[in-house]
């Protein structure tokens, strides 16, 4: 028997949002802002005493039924009884209305109708012919649905999560896949223009198997400009506003965030475009980047101040040191060292401590330079396999451009851990190494100089602004990448490094509301266990999950060979050879 999998221990959060009511200077933001009122609140005091009235009357009843039947059990026996003590009555209007209006029998019925419709998901073609060929199935399934590529390489879209009370006339801000639960997804928003009175941020996770409305809706105050799924707590969502604020949701809990750092005093007073959790199970923080230059460490126990906090400033030759950064990301082997993109076009690289475990920054001796416009996107490889590919790095900007970056080694500035430990002897030995790698030239880089530029490895010129480029987590040479034309690219750099090898655009759809004809598409997340599944999501608010074959995802079909084929290219890139008779 199939294990059934439930998400929370609370209470699903589907209630309808409720204009918040004029406060006085001491009251709280969390009493009208957290959760979404329940309906007994839209009722006065005394009908809602009434109704409380009612409810306790016939919990009585229900009790005494019990009891009495309790008392005719004897040794598991049921004891004859003359009369029917209890006859069954109807209730009447009132008492009904107020049993079905009471928070309870709502979040019973939330529970149990979303459990009916993913059952109900579950697809079972009764009229299968299982007399057809298996290459006929295969043609078959390819003609039907969006689907871009062919054969082995083909991309199909399965489904899409929009919902008319929360998505509508909202931007998608960011995706990610639960790391837990694979048919889990959530999804970021900005603010509804036409409804002043709704929350300004709303985060929803969908599930794959019940498409009409999500799983869980949490609000904030301000825009929510990125959010993930915590690797090493299922349960908990972190997320980035608009307001500066880092805010914490927990899925056994309300809508609300259950903790979230001030606006004021230490921590972020701008935008929050950039947050990670970086770590290992038993010790982890969250990183987070505004577009001030602040980066500051949190701990997932306490968001009331930041453990940590570093300001990045622009090395010279900047003509100033101010620097906007736009996106961040960690490599996996290394918590300390991270790189930013920047509104300039550069990508610098970043160290959270120097080697005595003091507070760093960006590294002035190298940087990553050649885009024309300011970088949307950056993101190390996964690198899950026998040949090491972490130094890999993809990055997208809105120059219509996507490059490829072989990033060098960091310095030995992770002598010091987060916890302020120091490493083992051979861990220092290897950040030894490091900083020796530092100092050698890098091909693509000036040499001998203490400001090295590096140059990508491949650039690959688009036909509009990219908005976001990610790894696929299983294959190799695999990435996925959307842009302004709202479609959805996927390469496979073993294969091809001119054209990508398969390009669908998401079904349109016909309730787009005020965004009606913006078709662009912002972020793209594949699943991480398998990498079998990614989602896209744009100005339009929806969030279109596909599926891609098996040469694109899957571990079924992975074969040790691309992980060499990748490394060749890369070889022969840096040697500035052709890439001529890649996959051959």
């Amino acid at each position: 028997m199939k294990e059934i999998i439930s998400y929370s221990k609370g209470v699903q959060t589907t209630e309808e949002w409720t204009p918040r009511k004029s406060r006085g200077v001491g009251d709280s933001d969390d009493e009208d802002l957290g959760a979404a009122a329940s309906p007994s609140k839209r009722l006065s005091r005394r009908e809602r005493d009434r109704e409380e009235e009612l409810r306790e009357k016939i919990r009585k009843e229900i009790e005494e039924e019990l009891k009495a039947t309790k008392e005719l059990v004897a040794d598991g026996v049921l004891k004859q009884s003359g009369a029917q003590n209890f006859p069954v009555r109807a209730l009447t209007a009132e008492e009904l209305d107020a049993v079905t209006k009471s928070v309870e029998f709502m979040d019973f019925i939330d529970r149990s109708t979303k459990v009916i419709e993913k059952a109900l998901d579950q697809e079972y073609d009764i009229l299968t012919d299982y007399t057809l060929q298996v290459h006929d199935v295969e043609d078959e399934d390819e003609q039907s649905g969006n689907v871009g590529g062919k054969g082995r390489r083909k991309v199909r879209e399965i489904a899409q999560f929009y919902d008319e009370r929360w998505s509508k006339k909202r931007m998608i801000s960011s995706i990610d896949f639960s790391p837990k639960f694979s048919e889990l997804l959530l999804a970021s928003y900005t603010k509804n223009p036409t409804a002043p009175h709704d929350p300004d941020g709303i985060v929803q996770v969908w599930n794959l198997h019940l498409h009409d409305r999500p799983e869980f809706v949490f609000h904030a105050q301000s825009d929510i400009l990125t959010a993930k799924f915590s690797p090493f707590h299922p349960n908990l969502i972190i997320g980035g506003a608009y307001s500066g604020q880092v805010l914490l949701w927990d899925t056994r809990a309300r809508s609300a965030p259950v903790q979230k750092t001030p606006l004021t005093g230490s921590g972020h007073t701008h935008p929050v475009y950039c947050i990670d959790i970086v770590g290992t199970q038993n010790a982890n923080n969250i990183i987070s980047c505004s577009t001030d230059g602040a980066v500051c460490g949190w701990s997932v126990d306490m968001l009331a101040q930041p453990q940590e906090s570093l300001t990045l400033l622009a090395p010279l030759p900047a003509k100033s040191e101010d620097l906007s950064p736009t996106c961040m990301a960690f490599p996996q082997a290394d918590p300390t060292f991270f790189l930013v993109g920047t509104e300039e076009g550069t990508i610098y690289p970043c160290h959270r401590y120097d080697r005595a475990g003091a507070k760093a920054g960006v590294d002035p001796r190298v940087s990553y330079r050649g885009h024309a416009g300011p970088v949307m996107s950056v993101a190390f490889h996964p690198a899950r396999g026998p040949v090491d590919l972490g130094d890999l790095v993809l990055s997208s900007s809105l120059d219509w451009s996507v490059k490829l970056w072989k990033v060098r080694a960091p310095a030995a500035t992770s002598g010091v851990l987060s916890s302020g430990s120091v490493t083992s002897p051979s861990a220092a030995a290897a950040a030894a190494a490091a900083a020796a790698a530092v100092t050698a030239p890098l091909p693509g880089s000036t040499t001998g100089s203490l400001d090295s530029q590096v140059t990508p490895l491949l650039d690959l010129v688009r036909e509009d602004v990219v908005y976001d480029a990610a790894w696929s987590p299983i294959k190799p040479g695999v990435f996925g990448l959307v842009d302004g034309a709202g479609t959805l690219e996927i390469w496979d750099i073993t294969v091809e490094t001119e054209e990508p090898v398969a390009r669908v655009v998401p079904t349109p759809r016909k309730d787009r509301g005020a965004l009606l004809g913006m078709k662009s598409l912002n972020k793209v997340a594949w699943e991480p266990s398998e990498g079998k599944r990614l989602a896209t999501g744009g100005l339009d608010g929806v969030v279109s999950m596909f599926e891609v074959g098996p040469d694109l995802g899957g571990k079924e079909g992975l074969r040790n060979e691309e992980w060499g084929t990748v490394k060749k290219l890369v070889n022969r890139l840096e040697a500035g050879g052709s890439v001529d008779g890649v996959g051959m």
